[in-house]
């Protein structure tokens, strides 16, 4: 299967929106219980310092450092955020300048892929699992953190997104079950 997508930047920031929210999620989760934690430890460190016991010292400890952890955390998101989506923009010009389709081919032995910067020939072996979210398939890679392809419903229609999900199950799956047999 081959398809020659043409560059739409209202998708492709939303499939990189996605792409975000999902790797951060699981640990925004857990950093947030972090700032649950730090507040009932403050206040109740707090009311037995009131109550003239000097215990309650630790657990305003125990609370600040909850907190400082919640916020190194929640400014290193932010600046990686920021980051990320300054890349996204450039993207952007990049694509509407070069005025070229993305070739996404989908062969027996591999996966090809190719825009205006590069072109990759990927064998299934590289792919470590797929995911649909919304309506879109995520490619992962083995490699790196979440590197990921990410094809839309929108973009090739239901019908083809439909084979392309059974195509791409079938071929992560052979690799995934004869890795097992090892």
């Amino acid at each position: 299967m081959k398809f020659e997508i043409p560059f739409e930047e209202q998708i492709y920031k939303e499939q990189m929106t996605l792409n975000f929210n999902t790797t951060w999620s699981k640990n925004l989760k857990k950093n947030n219980k972090r700032l649950i934690w730090a507040i009932p430890f403050i206040l109740l460190g707090g009311l037995i310092i009131y109550g003239e016991n000097y215990l309650g010292f630790l657990f305003i400890a125990i609370g600040i450092h909850y907190l400082i952890n919640f916020y190194d955390y929640y400014s290193y998101h932010k600046k990686s955020k920021a980051k990320f989506f300054e890349l996204i923009e450039m993207e952007i010009i990049g694509q509407k300048n070069a005025n070229e389709n993305c070739i996404w081919e989908f062969n027996e032995d591999h996966f090809r892929y190719k825009d205006y910067k590069y072109e990759a020939k990927i064998k299934w072996e590289a792919f470590k699992s797929n995911r649909i979210i919304d309506k879109n398939i995520f490619l992962d890679l083995n490699v790196g953190n979440n590197s990921s392809y990410v094809l839309g419903e929108i973009e090739i229609g239901t019908e083809n997104f439909i084979k392309v999900t059974e195509f791409v199950k079938n071929k992560i799956g052979q690799k995934t079950s004869a890795q097992q047999r090892v």
